[in-house]
């Protein structure tokens, strides 16, 4: 019988690499993991890895076996999730990761909300990059994420994954509140340097776009993926900047919005693993969520 904490170290090894990336993921020791990965070889009666020069890689059995643990790990899950919804144990911890916009906008109504479910489960909410927020939900660091897509963006949709838009999130022109341009990008990049976020980012790579479909390159003087630092910067008349409706909305900083001709929006999606979606404690903080994205004043669908 194979040991799941095991495969899951298999699984994080096909995933991330190096056994010392999986180490540092999961706070073990190299040699434990290692050793452990030698203990599921014996359990299979395969060879499940190889030695290339100083590190292990997959044999074809490994990376068999380390393919076929998502569905195991998603039949599991189900499993878990249906023997609890038996008794509807709406319990335990959920740990959310974040955006900024959403931990500022929207993780204190869906705690109020919670607050209305008797009993109902403790969120754990941290702030996590958006290039690695997937890959940490699909290795069972956190049980829901809220991402973010822009404009012609998209973000690769997986098997395993279940994907539900959150909140429309209207992308606005924000420029100092004496400025007395017109209101479009390139009467105001004529007056003002730029601040956006970091390079390599999809909202860095879709405002640049979006100035140079308007026949400019934009002179961004500032870079922060700090969006409270963004709008300090425009606050206080040393930049111009795109920035979404939600936090605007919630921060209601001393500058001038603008809305853009072409109406732009991100996507503010939520997802959690397929085979977790439905167990009460997971589900009771989506029906949250989706309860604090449409308050009054946050228009739009969710298919949650």
């Amino acid at each position: 019988m194979l040991n799941l904490n095991r495969l899951a170290l298999l699984q994080e090894l096909h995933r991330r690499g190096t056994v010392v990336a999986v180490a540092d993921a999961l706070s073990f020791t190299p040699s434990t993991v290692s050793q452990q990965l030698k203990v599921l070889e014996r359990e299979v009666g395969a060879p499940l890895v190889e030695r290339v020069g100083r590190g292990l890689q997959l044999t074809r059995e490994g990376e068999l076996l380390a393919k076929r643990a998502t569905r195991i790990f998603a039949e599991v899950e189900g499993a878990e999730a249906q023997v609890a919804a038996v008794g509807q144990q709406a319990r335990g911890d959920v740990k959310v990761a974040a955006l900024q916009t959403a931990s500022l906008a929207l993780i204190p109504r869906t705690l109020v909300a919670l607050d209305q479910v008797d009993p109902h489960p403790r969120m754990v909410v941290s702030r996590i990059e958006p290039h690695r927020a997937l890959n940490a939900l699909e290795a069972r660091e956190y049980d829901i994420v809220l991402g973010e897509e822009y404009p012609g963006l998209p973000v690769s949709r997986r098997d395993d994954v279940h994907f539900a838009p959150l909140v429309r999130d209207p992308l606005e022109l924000v420029v100092p509140l004496d400025y007395e341009g017109e209101g479009d990008l390139r009467a105001a990049a004529e007056c003002l340097p730029w601040v956006m976020e970091l390079q390599g980012s999809d909202a860095r790579r879709w405002s640049v776009g979006l100035c140079r479909e308007q026949g400019f390159e934009p002179e961004v003087q500032f870079e922060s993926d700090d969006l409270l630092v963004q709008m300090r910067l425009v606050e206080t008349g040393h930049a111009i900047g795109i920035l979404p409706k939600l936090l605007l909305d919630s921060e209601k900083p001393k500058l001038r919005r603008i809305r853009l001709a072409e109406d732009p929006a991100r996507l503010v999606f939520v997802a959690s693993r397929a085979g977790a979606s439905n167990a009460p404690a997971i589900r009771a903080v989506l029906n949250a969520l989706a309860d604090a994205a449409h308050a009054p004043g946050d228009a739009t669908e969710s298919n949650i």
